[in-house]
């Protein structure tokens, strides 16, 4: 899928919800109240542009109205923002129930991405995987998210990777500061080190339903350890870590 730029997806957006045609003059004013700062000769080149690509065809004087594949570029953009602003709802993590949730949702993602990439993995990001799990340590919080990242494009499914690359966003990055501290405290990070060498040695060997089983063992003991956490008196912790990624 091609990128649209964001002036282009306010003029489409404004003309699909537009009952008539929209004349330059209404574009021009329509896209200043969306923040654009534009001029007059910008938005007759950008309405050019469309009418070029058959999205829009003019009537007459009245101004332009899209045409049919004008629609479904519009529907299409529609569809896409309320995606990402679903995506952007659900990594909005505000207290211990939500936290709990992503690692849930993680586990039924990333099961599928482990088998993925046991059968389709090439051979440099092997190698790369071995190399993440080398080495242990709490300061490691860098390689551990690159791991489950890795794994994620590894799978060579267009749509775990999409999902992945979310999950992963570099704006969560506090969260993975948050669970290895959960480790720490649970005393659970030297086995999650292990489980992670045992997913590796699961997909190097070609072995999907190894890699997906131990995935899914991963994912259940951080969701038992986070719960735990949270239930020893430390909610506030995850509350406090949460309420600072949703402030960037």
């Amino acid at each position: 899928m091609l990128h649209t730029p964001p002036i282009e997806s306010a003029l489409l957006a404004a003309m699909s919800s537009q009952a008539g045609p929209m004349g330059a003059r209404a574009a021009l004013v329509h896209l200043r109240e969306q923040g654009f700062a534009v001029s007059e000769s910008t938005v007759s080149r950008l309405l050019r542009e469309l009418d070029e690509r058959a999205l829009t065809q003019s009537v007459g004087k009245k101004g332009r109205v899209l045409t049919e594949e004008g629609r479904r570029a519009a529907a299409n953009l529609l569809l896409d923002s309320r995606r990402a602003s679903n995506f952007a709802d659900a990594l909005n993590l505000r207290d211990v129930h939500d936290l709990v949730d992503h690692l849930v949702g993680r586990r039924g993602i990333e099961r599928e991405a482990a088998r993925a990439a046991a059968l389709r993995a090439r051979p440099e990001e092997l190698a790369q995987l071995r190399k993440m799990v080398e080495t242990t340590g709490s300061g490691r919080w860098q390689e551990r998210l690159g791991f489950h990242r890795t794994i994620g494009q590894a799978s060579h499914n267009r749509q775990i990777q999409a999902i992945t690359t979310t999950l992963f966003d570099e704006r969560l990055d506090p969260l993975e500061h948050l669970l290895v501290l959960i480790g720490i405290k649970q005393e659970a990070l030297v086995r999650w080190d292990e489980e992670h060498r045992g997913i590796v040695a699961g997909i190097s060997d070609r072995d999907p339903e190894r890699a997906e089983r131990l995935m899914v063992v991963h994912l259940d003991g951080m969701i038992r350890e986070t719960e735990q956490f949270a239930n020893s008196g430390n909610a506030h912790v995850i509350h406090a870590v949460l309420a600072e990624i949703e402030s960037k």
